[in-house]
């Protein structure tokens, strides 16, 4: 499946961020993580890059929250 988030990746990378911090998680520790550069980390973080509901899962993995949990914060936060 390769279904791409554009209109609100920079929401989307500033919710990630949060979460990332909040967990004490480090730039570094995400990206070796997802096996990509801390580099092409940054860019999704930014916003720079765009999402695929590939990665978006991949990152809620290693949050260790489920999917759906991990999105329903995502768009709850941006509705209120």
């Amino acid at each position: 499946m390769n279904i791409t988030i554009d209109t609100t990746s920079v929401s989307l990378g500033n919710y990630i961020r949060k979460i990332r911090i909040d967990k004490g998680y480090s730039q570094y520790f995400m990206a070796h993580a997802l096996a990509i550069s801390q580099n092409s980390y940054c860019l999704l973080e930014n916003g720079q890059t765009k999402f695929n509901f590939d990665r978006l899962l991949q990152i809620a993995i290693i949050f260790k929250l489920e999917p759906q949990d991990f999105l329903n914060g995502y768009f709850n936060g941006i509705e209120g």
